[in-house]
């Protein structure tokens, strides 16, 4: 069934849909905190929920794998040590703190902040794959995206009082594991499965997590209903979008895809805006802008540089 998505526009329509989906994490983590009465001093309930969330989603990516791969996995070809490597940077360590510091700050601070992994993972590409290179439209890119997060966060004046290390700081650490893990993967994985390694690291992460979370936990969670769809629909999210994402790269080129990625703050804003009724100051709306303008240079970029090779 995900051959259709050698078809472009097909995958274009899939890879808009899985940047919704991401978008739309934001919003829905905040929702869950507020449903389930979650406040900023719970950090024990803000892990336990981002353990039982990924728990979900690798049962999830499992039950993909198990319907759309049809090439089993032959268990002597799996890497452990790369998918609990992976396990490790991309959903524990990178979900602890992103569950941590999104209650220590606003939807669409952190939609903005997340949008940086472009440039993150270009800096991080530079130092451990020796192929990979910076120019200089690559250095104003950066500069650009830089700025915009800046400016987002109450300008250069406001930087003390408008970035926070629990909130926008451990966003941008998350932001950092998470490009990290892009390029652990370029590196390490191109002969694993990643239907397999997908719901094999999800799992994996989420056990510490969860037992974690357990611990430290001092707030009795109620499960409502709402709370209970918002977590299924959180794993949701994840398997899927990894899996769309990770099955359209096997198809088309990931500097002319990655542009779509620009959709993930816009949508992340957005939905803040409508759902969490959070207010869309002139500040974030030219942070926005200039994130995603840098990020385009970003992109034209790879483009310009795949040609002359």
């Amino acid at each position: 069934m995900l051959e259709i998505l050698k078809d472009k526009k097909t995958a274009i329509i899939f890879t808009l849909f899985a940047m919704l989906l991401w978008g739309s994490a934001v919003p829905t983590i905040k929702t869950t905190y507020a449903e389930m009465n979650v406040t900023s001093v719970d950090t024990g309930a803000q892990i336990l929920l981002a353990g039982i969330r990924f728990f979900l989603a690798g049962v999830l990516a499992f039950v993909y794998y198990l319907t759309f791969n049809k090439n089993r996995v032959n268990k002597k070809s799996i890497d452990w040590k790369y998918i609990i490597v992976l396990s490790l940077i991309q959903t524990m360590v990178q979900y602890l703190i992103y569950y941590i510091g999104m209650i220590n700050t606003s939807g669409i601070k952190a939609s903005i902040i997340q949008a940086m992994n472009s440039f993150i993972v270009v800096i991080l590409s530079a130092i451990m794959l020796p192929k990979e290179k910076i120019n200089k439209a690559t250095i104003f890119a950066i500069i650009i995206g830089t700025f915009g997060i800046v400016i987002a966060n109450g300008g250069f004046g406001n930087v003390g009082t408008g970035f926070t290390l629990l909130g926008e700081g451990f966003i941008l650490l998350a932001t950092t594991f998470n490009a990290l893990s892009a390029v652990y993967v370029r590196k390490y994985g191109a002969n694993q499965n990643e239907f397999f390694v997908t719901a094999a690291q999800f799992v994996i992460g989420s056990i510490p997590l969860i037992i974690i979370g357990l611990i430290m936990n001092k707030t009795k969670l109620t499960f409502s209903p709402l709370a209970i769809v918002l977590l299924i629909y959180g794993a949701f999210i994840s398997a899927t979008a990894y899996i769309t994402w990770n099955t359209v790269l096997k198809y088309h080129a990931a500097g002319e895809m990655g542009m779509y990625k620009l959709f993930i703050p816009i949508f992340g804003s957005m939905l803040s805006v409508l759902i969490l009724k959070e207010n869309f100051t002139i500040n974030l709306l030219i942070g926005l802008i200039l994130v995603i303008f840098g990020s385009i240079i970003l992109n034209l970029n790879k483009r310009y540089v795949r040609r002359k090779i």
